[in-house]
């Protein structure tokens, strides 16, 4: 009977624990939720922890100095952290919500916060709602949560004219017009027709514009159009005749000579330009000023409108009733206990969606078409931290993906990796043959929705023909698809360089210099069952001198090359060097092989892996090369409180292919997350 009594309890509290959750105030259409799982973060590490260390003291002091009061503790702040924190967004054509729900222990606490005389909230009941300056966000809380909304309006939505003109915003495509008007079209005009012939006593006639009308009324020069000009009668100069339509006035002409004519009517015209130009600027300016306040107008409507969008949203999140993000089957199978925090993307297509709107037609073309949710895990514990991914993909993808990924790595290739000295490593393993065979599916299926259904014969030939160029059986013998790089470690080398100088006359001179580099000692293998290809390759190499070999190791002749190449063909495998000796090892079946169980797991159980040792680079970078001996000092201490950082891709189970980001922690630290918080504290010194 008490053990009943205990399950019964046990239950209540599990489902009043749910009930609480907010998680069921996010809606069943959200596009996006990030989650924060305060209880298993403070399992970690205690307040009382998390108050006295290097991120929480700067976090209680930059507070404290922002709002003038003084924090002791993030217990200050009144949010229950023992509660599910999350964020989430919404999409929509036309606004795009950004939320926040945050748990609330002791809602007076909160307010201290925010309460001063600019920031005043009001209250209904038990809710409090408080809006930021410029009415960009709305915060709402009780005594239970806090609920914070920022709306932002799609621009793709207001581009509508139709939509636009819905809610009462003007559109402008192409924004302020800034075609030249009428009385600068004249004035143009005016002057591209004066013409002064040089042999010709008088001027030649001014040819009225198209857009001006002629008027023989008699008419002084402006101040404008003689200033600078000295304009003296000569009775020993015999009398024009008299220009008259156009630009210039009859009473110019008379007792002038013709140079004066001249000068005068460019005078005359130059000034007219002048004063359209001035007047045409005039009112470019009123016009660009008229659309300037016509934009504010509209965005102001826009902010309107969003404040309305966003007020209506936030009363539903508190007070409707609605599907929860909790009916998500994708969502619910996303989730797990362990995690310190998670994020969840309901579909990469809405991704591309939503970042590329100025594609228009194209942004919804299907370009992410068979690709599902996306999701992330965080995990910590007593000997690494690590980051979780997974994405569900179509039926016909998982499929594809299946057959591409049926290949482990040559086990022939963990013979020559030294765990004791190598830096780091990567792999992957596919089945060519399979990766050629289904790669015209998954290039159909990805860009055929986005060329269009009129593409559909087009796409169907240039598949067939990309089969039938390539013989898959034979492609796959000579790289089978796996492959193995190996950084063994840094060394230095004086490599020669040209540079040019320049003597005390600026002559250019080429000069041959030396400099120390440091270069990686790399090993990289990939398998081949035919290498008559690369044996041509290589004969053709050495026709060339481009290709020296000695004793079955050959080398690569490239001048303008930093490091020495060398290559050999042993065993079905091809391998590239940059270290002689080692590449002599290999061929003498002497290489030192030290690989621990950690490494040979992480190559032949996963068909993709990488790893880093950080320990094993300590002391290996030139002190010149990081900025100096202070620099080094600290570069390498935080290498030597490392442990290895490494990636795997896991079995695709179902239609869910998933992949691993792992950091050890050293021996020393009680679990990941203190570790971390003395790499930041190490790393802010």
């Amino acid at each position: 009977m008490k053990k009943i009594l205990i399950a019964i309890s046990l239950f209540l509290s599990f489902n009043l624990a749910k009930a609480q959750d907010l998680v069921k105030k996010i809606p069943s259409n959200a596009f996006t939720v990030a989650t924060i799982k305060g209880d298993n973060v403070f399992k970690l590490m205690f307040v009382k922890d998390f108050n006295e260390s290097f991120v929480g003291k700067k976090l209680l002091t930059e507070t404290s100095k922002s709002l003038d009061k003084n924090f002791t503790s993030i217990e200050d702040f009144g949010i229950n952290l023992e509660k599910n924190m999350y964020y989430f967004n919404q999409l929509s054509d036309s606004i795009t919500y950004n939320c926040f729900l945050i748990p609330i222990k002791d809602a007076r606490k909160f307010e201290s916060l925010i309460e001063n005389k600019e920031k005043k909230f009001t209250q209904q009941g038990d809710v409090r709602t408080m809006v930021l300056p410029d009415s960009t966000s709305i915060i709402k809380w009780n005594n239970n949560m806090l609920y914070f909304v920022t709306g932002s309006i799609r621009g793709s939505f207001f581009a509508d004219s139709v939509k636009s003109a819905r809610y009462g915003i003007k559109y402008t495509k192409y924004g302020w017009d800034t075609t030249v008007t009428d009385s600068t079209a004249v004035a143009v005009d005016s002057v591209a027709t004066v013409a002064y012939p040089e042999e010709i006593d008088t001027p030649a006639k001014v040819k009225p514009s198209k857009k001006t009308k002629t008027t023989n009324k008699k008419k002084k020069p402006t101040k404008k159009a003689t200033k600078g000009k000295t304009l003296k009668k000569s009775t020993a100069v015999k009398k024009k005749k008299p220009v008259s339509d156009g630009f210039i006035n009859d009473e110019i002409a008379p007792d002038m000579p013709d140079d004066v004519v001249r000068d005068s009517a460019a005078a005359y015209v130059s000034a007219d330009v002048a004063e359209a130009a001035t007047y045409n600027q005039g009112e470019n300016d009123k016009h660009y000023n008229e659309y300037q306040q016509a934009l504010k107008e509209e965005d102001l409507k826009k902010k309107a409108l969003a404040f309305t969008w966003m007020t209506a949203q936030a009363d539903q999140i508190f007070n409707g009733t609605y599907e929860s993000i909790e009916t998500n089957k994708s969502y619910t199978a996303s989730l797990d206990n362990k995690a310190i925090a998670e994020l969840w993307v309901s579909s990469l297509q809405d991704v591309y969606n939503s970042i590329a709107p100025e594609f228009g037609t194209y942004g919804k073309a299907g370009l992410m078409k068979g690709y599902g949710s996306l999701n992330a895990k965080l995990f910590m514990d007593d000997k690494s931290f690590r980051i979780s991914t997974g994405l569900e993909l179509a039926q016909e993808q998982a499929d594809a993906y299946k057959k591409i990924m049926n290949r482990k790595l040559n086990k022939k290739f963990l013979k020559y990796v030294n765990s004791e000295k190598a830096l780091g490593f990567m792999s992957y393993s596919i089945d060519t043959k399979a990766y050629l065979e289904e790669f015209p599916k998954l290039l159909k299926q990805t860009y055929g929705s986005f060329l269009g259904a009129k593409m559909d014969e087009e796409i169907d030939l240039g598949t067939e023909l990309f089969s039938l160029l390539l013989d898959e059986e034979a492609v796959s013998k000579v790289i089978k698809g796996d492959a193995l790089f190996v950084i063994n470690g840094l060394k230095t080398k004086e490599v020669t360089y040209t540079t040019y100088e320049y003597d005390d006359d600026y002559k250019q001179k080429e000069v041959t210099k030396t400099k120390n580099e440091t270069l990686p000692d790399f090993l990289f293998m990939f398998s081949s069952e035919d290498t008559r290809l690369i044996d041509k390759l290589i004969k053709y190499g050495i026709h060339k001198n481009m290709v020296t070999v000695e004793n079955n190791i050959y080398k690569i002749q490239e001048k303008k090359s930093p490091i020495d190449i060398y290559f050999m063909i042993k065993d079905g495998i091809v391998f590239f060097g940059n270290s002689l000796s080692e590449m002599q090892s290999i061929s003498n079946n002497q290489y030192n092989n030290k690989i621990s169980k950690l490494h040979k797991d992480l190559l032949s159980k996963n068909n993709f892996s990488f790893l880093f040792n950080a320990q094993n680079l300590v002391g290996k970078v030139p002190d010149s090369e990081i900025g100096g001996v202070e620099t080094a000092k600290k570069f390498n201490s935080t290498l030597e409180k490392m442990g290895n950082v490494y990636m795997k891709s896991n079995p695709i189970k179902g239609r869910l292919v998933s992949a691993d980001i792992s950091a050890e922690i050293p021996n020393g630290h009680e679990n990941a997350l203190k570790y971390l918080f003395s790499l930041i504290e190490n790393a802010a010194k």
